[in-house]
């Protein structure tokens, strides 16, 4: 079973390597080495640690294999070589996996709301527990090409009421549930 989030792959020359089993790609870490008198070649014994990341092939996805044989520490100094990029990615991937639930919550209850009445109006409550969510989807799939057709709910200025319909805000949603199927399609398909 995999972990949720990415780690550096170690770099301990001799003793990682790389299988493509079904496609998708594995890192595997040499326990030990006999040498095989009858067969006369040495055999190896490996373990596999975890699947490597399509999008970052410097990162994995760590099973529990990896944490048997990888005390704290070790990942500790593996994690603070990470680059930004690398960073930056595990930052999108713990996001996307944080605020997808929230997500499908508000797409199922506007939805709801939309169908009972599209043209009544969000108070500024709703508004803003709405943008307390799309405005980091936002910004963790602002590199994408999509994400210039993404929006944030807008506030009503004179009073309360004033702000989007549940029709819009239903619209809106549904832009970023296509964005997000793309993205996790795109980034995060393991």
């Amino acid at each position: 079973m995999l972990t949720q989030d990415p780690v550096r792959i170690p770099d301990i020359p001799g003793k990682i390597s790389y299988v493509t089993i079904e496609g998708k790609e594995y890192v595997r870490y040499l326990i030990s080495r006999r040498y095989n008198p009858e067969k006369k070649y040495t055999e190896q014994e490996r373990v596999i640690i975890g699947r490597r990341c399509r999008e970052m092939p410097g990162l994995m996805y760590p099973n529990a294999n990896y944490e048997e044989y990888f005390n704290e520490k070790e990942n500790e100094a593996v994690s603070e070589a990470m680059t930004q990029e690398e960073e930056r990615f595990i930052w999108k991937d713990k996001t996307y996996k944080m605020f997808s639930p929230f997500f499908d919550a508000l797409y199922y209850e506007f939805r709801v709301q939309a169908r009972k009445s599209p043209d009544g109006r969000l108070n500024r409550y709703k508004t803003e527990s709405l943008n307390r969510v799309l405005k980091p989807l936002k910004e963790m799939m602002q590199d994408e090409e999509y994400a210039q057709f993404l929006g944030l709910a807008e506030t009503g200025e004179k009073d309360e009421e004033s702000g989007m319909s549940h029709a819009d805000a239903m619209f809106l949603l549904t832009q970023y549930k296509c964005a997000l199927s793309k993205y996790r399609w795109d980034r995060l398909q393991r």
